[in-house]
């Protein structure tokens, strides 16, 4: 990144400030823009380029495409929503020869552009127009992290803009008004960065950066000087950059996180390949329209919300393909699935595609109309580097369409074809069995076994959900209704899904089926989301109360991944809570992940509440989450789920 201010002394001092964002031709498109007078912010890489956008008092992004046009692509479509929010606009520069390509552009909402090669006179025509078709800007939503400023080397003093906010001033120059007085300010190693750019100056001319350390060692993140050198004056640009663990990781552009993630896990598949194995598979999916989302709603609401959908997309992942798939974020707002074993990897395409479309349903539209989702599949090749995957993927992203033809769930009722597995559920104390969780499955005869989530997703798009739940609901029950007298104490939850809970008769259909298989009611649990019940919270309160009259619990699933757990757990009549399978992996994280979980424990305990940790692999994690005052958990630690015979024999092993 670097910044360039026309002398003070230059008839465009007071220029309009710009965004540059050139990935291979920076440094003499910024000359060029500085010399008709610009304040220019100017980039070659698109990470950050948000926060950095959002933090400027600018009406326009100048985007260069030339030699990058994949790139710039990508860049566009991330900038498009916040320059829209700010009432800004995006010029696009490119080559003539990418005109057939750049169709691309406009799909993403830009509409000036200006071909290479031009004249000065072009240049500005085009800037011209494209500011005009923008309004005026809007301010920056926190303030000013930038300081305009200039030296005059002949008698050592510096001016500052004073349109520069004092403690970011102070924070600088410490009221320093002499060049001498200012690098003398500078640690050790940022006087030698400063010099060595000074001396580039003088040497080559152009434009340089140092960085530079804040005095405060715990501020979370420095300055960064940006230099050009004319007509005996140093001009430049400080810009403060917060760091991984400033504030502004609250805004979902700067979620970086989970990249090492990515990267092992793209590791282990190229040490797979290496040895043999077949081609993983590997699916992206892109929450798009969050930075506008973030724009109206503020950028910690949309931090939140993808932080929502990741817990939820990774619980339905592990789900339905297994636990030795892994989710992690790839960049910006898309989450990378991928599937190493052979056997997952040819159902990898489809279940993304039905479970993107579900989680579009129940999370993303309710949150916002703008939002949606995009999914690409692919896999990763022995020459492939990290890189080229996610670049050949974000070029194939489309909108998901849920394949209903292929998946014929007419045909899967009336064959047969879905079955009921039982994951077994033990007390924290003396990991003693105590109940199950029914899960759909499908044996698909061309795919093979799909997981719940395909099924109700390809149930719903063919109108049929509730009579597939239905249809799940009478097959555990019937199992139940087989199982030797020993195990009438078991208990076992069924799931109710959001085309459930709107139907006023849901609670009466539930125990009309329960009393046709001989089904006492104190034997049966209900989990629902949050999801399930923001449609109709008053209905969803009414059939959960009869439910629980009926001695029915009832648990609150997936908390902490909603949008208001705390406001259920008021609202509904509840018996306990399902902590998301995050949560069970969050407990050795960081102080911050733990606190969290220790104080959704806590309140739960508080209302009196039980605890269920869901996704449970470790012995490590049992015994944090049990030493925290969870009562209860699942997951593939103990026993993945099992067919009605297998959890027969299970139990009696137990």
């Amino acid at each position: 990144m670097m910044t360039v201010r026309p002398p003070k002394d230059s008839p465009h001092s007071h220029g309009e400030t710009l965004l540059l964002l050139s990935f291979a031709k920076r440094d003499h498109l910024a000359d060029e823009l500085s010399r008709q007078g610009f304040r220019v912010v100017a980039a070659r890489r698109a990470e950050g380029i948000v926060r950095r956008f959002r933090g400027l008092d600018a009406a326009l992004v100048v985007l260069d495409a030339r030699g990058a046009f994949d790139q710039a692509l990508g860049a566009a479509e991330i900038l498009s929503a916040i320059v829209a929010a700010k009432n800004a606009n995006i010029l696009l520069l490119y080559d003539r020869g990418d005109a057939g390509r750049v169709r691309a552009f406009t799909d993403s909402g830009i509409t000036a552009m200006l071909p290479a090669p031009w004249c000065d006179a072009e240049m500005a025509l085009a800037i011209g127009l494209a500011r005009r078709q923008a309004g005026s800007p809007a301010r920056p939503p926190h303030p000013s992290r930038q300081i305009w400023w200039h030296a005059d080397l002949i008698t050592g003093t510096i001016s500052i803009d004073s349109a520069c906010e004092a403690p970011m001033s102070d924070a600088v120059f410490g009221g320093a008004t002499r060049l001498r007085d200012a690098v003398a300010r500078l640690g050790r190693d940022d006087r030698k960065r400063a010099f060595a750019a000074y001396r580039k100056l003088r040497q080559n001319g152009g434009y340089t950066a140092f960085s530079q350390a804040p005095q405060d060692a715990a501020a979370g993140g420095g300055f960064v000087h940006h230099l050009v050198m004319s007509d005996g004056r140093l001009a430049g640009h400080a810009e403060w950059l917060a760091n991984d663990t400033g504030q502004d990781n609250a805004q979902p552009d700067d979620a970086t996180g989970h990249l090492a993630a990515f990267a092992s896990a793209f590791a282990h598949c190229r040490r797979l390949l290496r040895d043999g194995a077949a081609m993983p598979a590997i699916a992206l999916v892109e929450v798009k329209g969050l930075d506008r989302y973030g724009a109206e709603m503020g950028f910690a609401a949309a931090n939140i919300l993808l932080h929502d959908f990741t817990r939820q997309l990774d619980r339905m992942v592990r789900q339905e393909l297994g636990h030795s798939v892994r989710l992690s974020r790839a960049r910006d707002h898309c989450l990378a699935v991928i599937a190493p074993q052979a056997g997952v990897a040819g159902r990898l395409a489809l279940e993304v595609r039905l479970m993107a479309a579900l989680l579009t349903e129940q999370l993303l539209v309710k949150a916002h109309h703008g939002l949606s989702l995009r999914v690409a599949h692919g896999t990763i090749r022995a020459r492939d580097s990290a890189a080229a995957v996610l670049a050949r993927l974000t070029r194939r992203l489309t909108v998901p369409q849920a394949t209903v033809d292929q998946l014929d769930v007419r045909s899967a009722l009336a064959e047969a074809q879905i079955i009921v597995r039982f994951q077994p559920q033990f007390d924290f104390m003396d990991d003693r069995l105590i109940g199950a969780e029914a899960l759909a499955r499908w044996h698909h005869p061309a795919l093979g076994e799909l997981g719940g989530g395909a099924l109700f997703a390809a149930a719903g798009a063919s109108g049929m959900a509730q009579a597939m739940s239905a249809h799940v609901w009478r097959l555990a029950l019937q199992a139940m209704a087989s199982w030797p007298d020993t195990m009438a104490t078991v208990r076992v939850a069924m799931n109710i899904t959001a085309h459930d809970m709107a139907d006023p008769a849901l609670a009466q259909n539930l125990l009309h089926l329960a009393h046709s298989q001989g089904i006492m009611p104190h034997r049966l649990a209900v989990e629902v989301t949050e999801s399930a019940m923001i449609a109709n919270p008053d209905l969803a309160a009414a059939n959960l109360d009869v439910l629980r009259k009926a001695g029915v619990k009832v648990a609150l699933d997936d908390f902490g991944t909603g949008y208001s757990g705390l406001a259920w757990l008021k609202q509904l009549p509840v018996d306990y809570i399902k902590i998301d399978s995050g949560f069970a992996r969050d407990v050795h994280g960081s102080k911050r992940d733990a606190a969290v979980l220790r104080g959704v424990i806590e309140l739960a305990d508080g209302l009196g509440l039980g605890v269920l940790a869901e996704g449970v692999e470790s012995a490590a994690q049992r015994d944090q989450l049990a030493a925290m005052g969870c009562r209860w958990y699942q997951g593939f630690l103990k026993s993945p789920a099992l067919d009605s015979a297998d959890f027969v024999a299970f139990v009696a092993a137990q």
